[in-house]
């Protein structure tokens, strides 16, 4: 049976203690011969296919690293091919994982852009200097991206877009917002999907 995982190679670098930044889960097995799909939490991403390394991130909090020998868009997955996984039951043992690359990694956010996990953490307040909160997750909607904010035992969905954010303090760790007609109403967290929990953003 084909191990469930190699040491990184000498050329890598060690990425055991890297800072890490999550690009989404492996929710299930592709074929026979070791391929993994991974749901992106931020489907727009190209970080994943230009990798050559990932780390996966397995529920009991250890880190595993694998070299990425192939990675290609299937519907709303990636599918990847990791070094050291080649049967079905490999694969099946990384179902669960979460997958990471360094920060370093990253090259900068540009203009008027920002990572998503600098969002999650942030305090939320309005402009006139309500606490809302925090980012506790991001999801992605074919429309925006929405920041998940809880806090004071209510839960907000806030649209990533110029009407409404105010400003972006990411080294203050601060999100102000202007709140449009409706947006802060009871029962707006209606609108969050049964599997929204699992649809948290980072890139």
């Amino acid at each position: 049976m084909a191990p469930t995982g190699r040491p990184t190679r000498s050329a890598d670098p060690d990425l055991s203690d890297a800072p890490l930044i999550e690009l989404g889960g492996i929710v299930n097995l592709h074929g026979i011969r070791g391929e993994v799909r991974l749901l992106p939490y931020n489907p727009d991403s190209t970080l994943i296919g230009a990798a050559s390394q990932l780390v996966l991130l397995h529920r009991d909090g250890r880190r595993e690293t694998h070299r990425v020998r192939g990675a290609r868009r299937h519907k709303s997955f990636t599918l990847l091919t990791l070094d050291g996984i080649d049967t079905a039951s490999a694969a099946e043992a990384l179902v669960g994982c979460r997958v990471a690359v360094p920060r370093s990694l990253l090259p900068p956010a540009g203009d008027n852009a920002v990572y998503h996990a600098d969002l999650v953490g942030c305090a939320v307040f309005t402009i006139d200097g309500t606490g809302l909160g925090r980012v506790e997750e991001m999801l992605v909607t074919r429309s925006n991206h929405i920041c998940v904010v809880r806090g004071t035992g209510r839960e907000y969905l806030i649209p990533m877009i110029a009407d409404v954010i105010a400003e972006i303090d990411i080294a203050g760790r601060r999100l102000v917002v202007r709140p449009l007609p409706g947006l802060l109403d009871d029962g707006g967290d209606e609108a969050v999907g049964s599997d929204s929990r699992d649809r948290r953003e980072t890139t």
